[in-house]
């Protein structure tokens, strides 16, 4: 919809080069801990702003990196951040980008929950040979939004319209998510960011988000 397509323009307003903010940097921090860095390539889907690439650069300075987003707007972003970004006319776009690129990771940070159908999406991609892929989501069960639902209020998670999220998870419906679409067993689960210590003692309350290794191949 139209109010969707200007959430980059809301969030970023007039400034189009800005700083990777906390949880990116928690998240290219985990991602550098779990990849080989030399001569390795990476396929980011929904690059938005860029500067969840720009914070894996800054640490994977070795990388190559290669954006991608259905939002014009974005791109024009990451291209300011110094990120090359491929502007998608669709889904399935993504596919055959990764078949001219052939990357050795893949992800998909805040992305997921955006899709209508992520599980078909997901599971095409663990389709495809010689990848890893890493993705996160935000945890719906974080006790900020707890709150917010205990005062009659649904979890706030959008920027320019209520329908940019179409799906949500906590962390135990992402693992049980996870375990539907079969792929549980080659999956590693890292929540992060949140409240220090509880975070890690008792993630559904107390993780903001949820970080997700897939590691290849699955059956």
């Amino acid at each position: 919809s139209e109010n969707q397509n200007k959430y980059w323009q809301i969030r970023r307003k007039r400034n189009l080069k800005a700083k990777p903010n906390d949880f990116q940097v928690k998240r290219a921090k985990i991602f550098s801990e779990n990849i080989l860095h030399i001569d390795k390539t990476l396929f980011d889907i929904g690059s938005g702003d860029g500067t969840q690439l720009v914070a894996i650069k800054n640490i994977c300075n070795s990388l190559k990196i290669m954006g991608s987003d259905m939002d014009n707007y974005a791109c024009k972003m990451s291209q300011e951040n110094n990120i090359a970004c491929h502007f998608l006319k669709n889904e399935e776009e993504v596919f055959d980008l990764i078949k001219t690129y052939k990357p050795n990771y893949i992800s998909l940070f805040e992305v997921l929950e955006h899709m209508k159908n992520p599980e078909d999406f997901l599971i095409k991609l663990l389709e495809i040979k010689n990848i890893k892929v890493f993705f996160s989501f935000p945890n719906t069960g974080f006790i900020k939004h707890r709150i917010r639902l205990l005062f009659g209020r649904f979890p706030l998670q959008w920027i320019a319209h209520p329908g940019e999220h179409l799906r949500f998870w906590t962390i135990k419906d992402l693992r049980w998510w996870l375990l539907f679409i079969k792929i549980y067993s080659k999956s590693k689960v890292i929540p992060y960011k949140g409240i220090p210590l509880l975070n890690q003692i008792w993630p559904n309350l107390f993780a903001e988000g949820s970080f997700v290794i897939i590691n290849k191949d699955i059956k």
